[in-house]
């Protein structure tokens, strides 16, 4: 954006206009960074408005070049920490109140740094690089976080998330994973915004941001004629939703301390409790021959305790199913949390250790599983098993994949202190993972969220927060293998290399006037 005429600025002509004073002007520009604030949290998980997603950065990018003499850091620090304590709002639960708030401020501000860093490398680029700068940017550093020892198992936020109720914008993840869909949700905001800015200062349009927006239609449009219509052969998955962690019925049948209870059923009576539920909610949705069945990750007996799988095998001869439970498997390579699969015949067909433990099963004993990725053969696809927490990382079911897996079964625990916010966005793991390596996925959960999702990140079926229920959807499988599954993470490594490049190459640039 070239450097104008001291009449024609941004910052002279609202100045002109209305003599406000430069604080004034500040304080308004606060306001508008916290309107995008408002439009990006209104995009995410829980509200999905998916559309404000394409347009929520704009007001903020505006607001930051009509005050071009303020810190852009400072500007969206409204943004960063509003979305920051709607998209957040759980770490409370999880890491204690004073811990918990502190990281919501800090993540808020991280935003707010984000954004004010991608501007200032921004106003050293020029051409394409000057659109780019920004996306790239946050590309990168989203991907770097979510991927990074320690911080990646709870900071999980993405931008891209704001889609994940949206599949024409989804299979974009097919080929770059979710760095390319977060590139594209960013590009569309500062694209429009230098269109806007554009218009206002030199009335023409900047044909750099629309072949940008034209680029983003394309993907998008792309997607939406690439899902195909259900087939005609279909099977069905179900999953419980069970509520263990929270019904004080079944709580007391634990001689554990209150709160360590959710790790492992250390009781007879709990496991017959938790399996009688589990097993009602099972027969009210397949009342006739089944596929799947996915129940919680509740650990809800040991994996050779011959009375309690004996049950699920019996279970699973009355349904015709596939039965998929977690269990505590007490192995010569330690206690691990389990997926366990039995047949329609009564037998088990296979069983998976957790990979991705939480520090909290660690601290009680369980160990990761070995880096297996078994498949088994069913009659309607080869089918791979895991336990909640792999959902998250994105090598899990990319090694599923890859050995063949067209159908994930998941038993997951959502259930931190109730928190009603938290299960949307692991649920969101499932979406996405879904269709970067175009398999089924079907999870059971002790709180919700439940999911059904085809490979082109449909959801057939889901369940609500915090209610016992079942539920039950017709999917499919699809052949082959994604870009995405072969190559991995290669676009989000891409950004990782294009940002070092455009920092060196903006070392030896001076900053451009706005």
């Amino acid at each position: 954006m070239k450097k104008l005429s001291q009449t024609s600025t941004v910052e002279q002509q609202i100045t002109d206009g209305d003599k406000m004073t430069p604080r004034r002007r500040f304080v308004i520009g606060l306001g508008v960074s916290a309107v995008s604030g408002v439009l990006i949290t209104a995009s995410m998980p829980n509200f999905d408005l998916s559309f404000l997603g394409w347009v929520a950065l704009v007001p903020l990018l505006l607001a930051i070049e009509a005050l071009p003499k303020a810190s852009p850091t400072l500007m969206a620090l409204p943004f960063g920490l509003i979305w920051s304590i709607a998209v957040h709002n759980w770490y409370p639960n999880m890491f204690g109140p004073v811990l918990g708030g502190f990281l919501v401020f800090a993540v808020g501000s991280w935003y707010a740094m984000l954004i004010g860093l991608g501007i200032r490398l921004q106003r050293r680029m020029a051409g394409v690089l000057r659109l780019l700068a920004l996306p790239a940017l946050w590309t990168a550093a989203e991907f770097v976080k979510y991927i990074a020892p320690v911080v990646e198992n709870w900071w999980f936020v993405l931008l891209a998330k704001s889609q994940w109720r949206f599949p024409p914008a989804l299979q974009i993840l097919s080929v770059t994973g979710f760095s390319g869909l977060t590139l594209l949700v960013m590009l569309s905001n500062v694209a429009l915004a230098f269109l806007l800015l554009k218009a206002w200062q030199e009335h023409k349009p900047d044909w750099l941001g629309a072949t940008a927006l034209v680029v983003v239609i394309s993907v998008v449009v792309w997607g939406a004629v690439t899902i195909p219509e259900p087939p005609q052969k279909t099977f069905s998955i179900a999953a419980t939703v069970d509520l263990a962690n929270q019904d004080p019925e079944i709580q007391k049948l634990s001689h554990l301390p209150a709160g360590e209870q959710g790790y492992y059923t250390d009781t007879p009576e709990m496991s017959q409790a938790i399996f009688d539920v589990n097993a009602a909610l099972t027969r009210k949705v397949v009342d006739m021959q089944g596929a799947f069945v996915v129940w919680p990750e509740n650990e809800f007996a040991d994996a050779d305790d011959v009375c309690f799988i004996g049950q699920l095998g019996t279970l699973a001869q009355e349904l015709g199913a596939y039965i998929v439970a977690d269990v505590v498997w007490r192995a010569s390579t330690g206690i691990h949390d389990t997926a366990l699969m039995v047949g329609p015949q009564g037998k088990e067909i296979g069983r998976r250790a957790k990979i991705n433990t939480t520090s909290g099963e660690q601290n009680h004993g369980f160990v990761r599983g070995p880096r297996d990725f078994p498949v088994f053969d069913t009659p309607h696809g080869k089918v791979g098993i895991g336990v909640c927490w792999d959902r998250h990382r994105l090598w899990i079911t990319r090694e599923l994949a890859r050995a063949g897996a067209q159908i994930v079964l998941m038993p997951v625990d959502d259930d931190f202190n109730h928190n009603r916010w938290f299960p949307a966005f692991h649920a969101s793991d499932s979406v996405f993972r879904a269709v970067e390596n175009r398999v089924t996925f079907g999870l059971g959960t002790t709180s919700g969220i439940s999911l059904v999702v085809d490979p082109y990140g449909r959801v057939m079926a889901e369940s609500g927060i915090n209610e016992r229920t079942a539920i039950i959807g017709k999917v499919f499988t699809v052949s082959g293998t994604t870009l995405y599954t072969r190559f991995g993470d290669w676009f989000g490594w891409l950004m990782v290399i294009g940002v070092v490049i455009m920092i060196g190459r903006g070392l030896f640039n001076r900053p451009r006037d706005n």
